[in-house]
């Protein structure tokens, strides 16, 4: 596999060694085209202002991503986007991989404190060792991915994307309250959501609230929403698939 560094071709084991936090951006390729690349363009940008960072961000470097996927036979794949800061300067790194199989998510829920160092729940960006033991937890526990509980009992996101809840014939998904990822298919689906008359609450959202919920999912921007339950339960995969998927398929086409 290969990686694209500063507009160079490289080994994506001989990547830059990070020296700060580092926000980049997750997508799914399709055809080895982005299809939501604007959007999250925006938020890198925005995340590299709210950092301070140096970046200019490179001339073709669209191009340079769907080349890679191409490159790599990735062009359903995933990319990753990155802003690093080095200690040379910033270096904008691009790598790819493998998109896994669509699934029903098993969650559990988790409590991991979250070090005091580590980035703001709304700003997509490295280190993501808060997250990486969310998901440990998780799956020593037998399931996919970790609901996040806050310290207040807030049901927050997982590790992986932004959480749904169907409860008493609505969607239910966590405020953004600072401490959530505005994801950009979070994004796609409230609007999509409302504009065909559907309901959708951002509110906070507890334990109680997953309890009462008639069908879980999750969404990211690599796969879109998907079907989503509690550990060891049966996953109603309805609501999902009437009201999100088809709000996904339009934005991302297929």
């Amino acid at each position: 596999m290969t990686a694209w560094v500063d507009g160079r071709i490289v080994a994506d084991g001989a990547l830059p060694r990070r020296a700060g936090v580092a926000p980049f951006e997750t997508m799914g390729a399709r055809v080895g085209e982005l299809p939501l690349w604007d959007r999250h363009l925006a938020r890198l940008r925005g995340s590299v202002a709210r950092l301070g960072l140096a970046w200019r961000e490179p001339v073709g470097l669209r191009a340079a991503a769907s080349e890679l996927l191409r490159a790599n036979d990735r062009a359903d794949g995933v990319l990753r986007l990155a802003v690093v800061p080095t200690a040379a300067g910033v270096s904008t790194v691009v790598v790819v991989r493998a998109r896994s199989p669509v699934k029903v998510v098993q969650l559990l829920p988790t409590v991991v404190e979250r070090p005091s160092a580590a980035p703001p729940g709304d700003l997509k960006a490295e280190p993501r060792s808060y997250y990486d033991a969310v998901r440990q937890q998780a799956q020593d526990g037998q399931a996919d991915d970790g609901l996040v509980l806050a310290s207040d009992g807030a049901l927050l996101e997982t590790a992986l994307g932004n959480l749904w809840l169907f409860v008493a014939g609505q969607w239910l998904t966590p405020a953004l309250d600072g401490r959530v990822l505005p994801g950009v298919a979070r994004a796609l689906l409230c609007a999509g959501l409302r504009a065909r008359g559907i309901a959708v609450d951002e509110r906070v959202c507890d334990l109680g609230d997953l309890h009462r919920a008639e069908a879980l999912a999750v969404s990211n921007a690599v796969h879109g929403p998907r079907p989503a339950c509690l550990v060891g339960q049966p996953a109603n995969a309805a609501p999902t698939a009437r009201d999100l998927q088809p709000i996904w398929r339009t934005a991302f086409g297929g």
